[in-house]
């Protein structure tokens, strides 16, 4: 699709207006500051942020066409649902495709929606704003949580009789605090006794091995030398020999220095590092807001591990938070040990399909689950079957 604006309308009868404009990344540009009002009205997280989303489109996404779909009551935003356009291959069909500015480095995505009743109507006039769009055959809503307002459009998709999927993401962990009988918050009720021993114990194996206290570092401001150095310790672990640490990719490394950029300079960007004559053992690479502390990387020492650096840093942070009165800590990612040790709570995440009514899409779609879905399914039933018996036979 060229690079030309594209507006197409769309006006409820609860007197919402939609609107799609698409071109390049000044899109979002000159929608900024009524999106930067509507994320102060709903205090939304980072990730629905303006400057948030453009960074992603300069590092993922550079040279696409950016589609945002927009919602107005009146003069004021009231919804902004950002994508980009691309062609794709799906079930091995090509196809158009549609899908929301996001990735797994973007933590979280959605349809960033006023809380008002023009708010709750704008979901709606949205979907049907985007079915009477020709320009896709697969729209695409990636990394949304359970209770987000792109599960309410998938399900009115499905409800006009669209054919739709929805496929579970990653469930992050997520720590709630607690307010003590002093009215403090707390980390600590959401832990066992063992655990907060074991805490006790590594902090005293840290000090051995560091010869000394580590000191906890708050970085507020983007620092290049301290963010080299949190680079080339996750490199330095088995993220760097996996190849996902930033460190591997530059398109990934310069995702991340512009939200240490962008977020540094709007107040709600954190590196947390714990150090000890100036050499990090552990470190937090997050971002914040007034409800919750988002570690989108964590970074330690692995030849410490006896001493569990990440746990240790943890602790300090969370102690900061609950001064902060942050009352909540979203890990993000999968429900490893480290994570699980803190919280067994998870928000579940999904990434949502609709496909459109033309040939290629219905094509898709049924070549994918009347085909190729059961196919696998029975591949995966023969192989188990023989890896079971090859078993019982040693």
């Amino acid at each position: 699709m060229p690079r030309t604006a594209l507006q197409t309308e769309f006006q409820s009868a609860e007197g919402v207006a939609a609107r799609l404009d698409a071109g390049g990344e000044e899109v979002i540009g000159r929608m900024s500051a009524p999106w930067l009002a509507l994320c102060d009205e709903t205090r939304c997280a980072p990730f629905h942020r303006p400057e948030w989303i453009a960074a992603y489109l300069r590092a993922f996404e550079p040279g696409s066409t950016v589609v945002l779909a927009s919602a107005t009551a009146g003069e004021r935003l009231i919804a902004v649902l950002p994508m980009v356009l691309k062609h794709c291959w799906w079930a091995g069909v090509p196809l158009r495709k549609l899908t929301g500015a996001a990735s797994v480095h973007s933590v979280r995505f959605d349809i960033l929606c006023a809380s008002s009743a023009a708010g709750r109507a704008a979901v709606p006039a949205l979907w049907s704003l985007l079915k009477n769009s020709p320009i896709w055959q697969i729209l695409e809503l990636p990394v949304f949580p359970d209770n987000g307002n792109c599960h309410g459009l998938i399900e009115l998709a499905s409800q006009d009789g669209y054919c739709t999927a929805l496929f579970p993401h990653e469930s992050g962990p997520l720590l709630r605090m607690h307010r003590d009988e002093s009215g403090r918050l707390t980390w600590r009720d959401g832990t066992s006794r063992h655990f907060r021993h074991e805490l006790r114990r590594f902090r005293r194996h840290l000090e051995a091995a560091l010869g000394g206290e580590p000191e906890l570092i708050r970085r507020a401001k983007p620092d290049a030398e301290a963010l080299a150095q949190f680079y080339r310790l996750e490199a330095a672990g088995w993220k760097g020999k996996a190849g996902s640490a930033i460190a591997c990719a530059p398109e990934i490394r310069g995702f991340y220095d512009e939200i240490a950029r962008e977020a540094g300079a709007q107040g709600y960007f954190c590196l947390h590092s714990l150090e000890r004559n100036g050499v990090m053992a552990a470190a937090s690479f997050a971002v914040f807001s007034e409800d919750c502390y988002f570690p989108m990387k964590i970074a330690y020492d692995e030849t410490l591990h006896r001493g569990a650096p990440g746990h240790i840093l943890f602790n300090e942070i969370l102690e900061e938070c609950a001064e902060q009165q942050i009352p909540q800590l979203f890990f993000g990612g999968n429900m490893d040990r480290f994570k699980t040790s803190w919280t067994s709570e998870r928000l579940p995440h999904f990434t949502g399909l609709v496909f459109a009514r033309d040939f290629s899409a219905r094509l898709a779609y049924e070549w994918k689950t009347r085909v190729l879905s059961p196919a696998a399914r029975f591949v995966r039933r023969v192989w188990n079957r023989g890896t079971r018996s090859i078993r019982a036979k040693r």
